[in-house]
């Protein structure tokens, strides 16, 4: 077992080491499926059947977590004299809700949301995907992550909200600017300065387009959510603001950071390359067995509304755990040889799109694009090759990394 296991695991120092998080993840699950650290103080679950359980909603585990998770960097009468408005809009996204307050706006997001406006959306992303490839390819060597892999999602939310294309650098800002305050572990308080500037400037840009949409709809997404009620009752213009938040950081991200991550494993496995070049049919099982490998959804952080036990540990009220999908997507009693590749694998089990209440809504579209991507660049390109080893970005709940430059090998017969 690796030495930094022994005694004990440190969080913010894992999600930095990238690949080599992975191992690490693994040995601690057999030391303990459910592991307190009292380094990161917060329990670490990397066992599938305890992840599975963690996100089924049968435990006392609150996703109402916002300011708990950031009093562990300051108290909160600060936190709410420094980022007024972070604090009370982002409170107000799906994955910081729980209960009838999450059911009533999930309902409301999944009307606007709906796999209609996806299906719709599904000419535009080929059409997108084609035209990005073909740009990249004419280079020849090219940074994949802004010029490939945000450029397709980033165009496709865009697209869904009814907005410009020249928009896609501010999504990067606006992006960058949540997760690295959300998702680190323990963020230092200039990150969450970053975070506030965004909603700031969200409000501002979105302010007079959700206007113009309530009293002129369109065929868009904002126009969908603002006219979405249920009961006579409809989104705020905190709530706006944050399903938009919601949609830009989930919607374009995380497809985008899969795309890379998806592209650097392919290289190494070229079987699997080839695999999906003869099989364009599977390309959106494919696309969900890449993503459990590539472990891009690392974890989310729940907080113990109360004491119990769970599995023959004692949980406190307020302890914070770690529902580490990466560990329960390569635990061996849930997935026969989980450290291959393998695109026939079943994908029934992955725990990428989150099980449970909380899953994922904006996983159709992730789908359609990953699949779309996965067989137009096998289909075009014998390769796409990595030409350097990338550094990562120290986030443990969507890895990521800071480039990849890589150089696209055409396909000659």
């Amino acid at each position: 077992m690796n030495a930094v296991l022994e005694d004990d695991v440190n969080l913010a120092a894992l999600a930095a080491q990238g690949d080599a998080l992975l191992p690490k993840l693994n040995a601690l699950r057999e030391r303990d499926p459910i592991f307190w650290s009292k380094t990161s103080q917060c329990w670490v679950v990397t066992g599938f059947d305890a992840v599975f359980e963690g996100f089924s909603g049968t435990l006392p585990l609150l996703n109402g977590k916002m300011e708990s998770l950031l009093a562990r960097v300051l108290p909160g009468d600060e936190l709410r004299r420094r980022i007024p408005n972070a604090v009370r809009v982002m409170p107000r996204i799906l994955p910081n809700l729980d209960g009838p307050e999450h059911q009533r706006l999930r309902r409301l997001f999944v009307k606007a949301f709906s796999r209609k406006l996806v299906e719709g959306v599904a000419p535009y992303v080929k059409s997108r995907v084609a035209t990005v490839l073909d740009q990249a390819a004419a280079q020849g060597e090219v940074e994949f992550n802004e010029n490939v892999a945000r450029q397709i999602p980033g165009a496709v939310i865009l697209s869904i909200l009814g907005m410009p294309e020249d928009y896609v650098e501010r999504l990067k800002w606006w992006t960058d600017g949540t997760t690295r305050a959300l998702v680190a572990f323990d963020p230092p308080p200039q990150l969450l300065d970053g975070l506030e500037a965004v909603i700031i400037d969200m409000i501002e840009t979105f302010t007079p387009i959700i206007e113009a949409r309530r009293k002129e709809p369109r065929a868009d997404f904002i126009s969908a959510l603002v006219h979405a009620s249920e009961g006579g009752v409809s989104l705020d213009h905190d709530e706006l603001i944050a399903a938009l938040n919601l949609l830009v950081v989930a919607g374009h991200d995380t497809t985008s950071n899969s795309m890379t991550l998806g592209v650097r494993a392919l290289d190494r496995h070229p079987e699997a390359w080839e695999y999906m070049r003869q099989h364009p049919e599977r390309s959106v099982d494919s696309a969900i067995e890449l993503m459990r490998f590539i472990a891009m959804s690392t974890a989310q952080p729940r907080i113990a509304a109360r004491d119990f036990d769970w599995r023959g540990h004692q949980v406190r009220e307020n302890d914070v755990v770690m529902l580490v999908i990466a560990g329960g997507n390569r635990d061996g009693h849930a997935f026969p040889d989980p450290e291959k590749l393998d695109l026939t694998r079943a994908t029934d089990k992955s725990l990428t799109f989150g099980p449970g209440v909380h899953h994922c809504i904006g996983h159709m579209l992730a789908k359609l694009q990953m699949g779309e991507f996965l067989a137009t660049a096998t289909q075009r390109y014998a390769r796409i090759e990595v030409l350097e080893e990338p550094t990562w970005i120290p986030n443990l709940i969507f890895r990521a990394v800071n480039g990849l430059k890589v150089r696209f090998h055409p396909r000659t017969r």
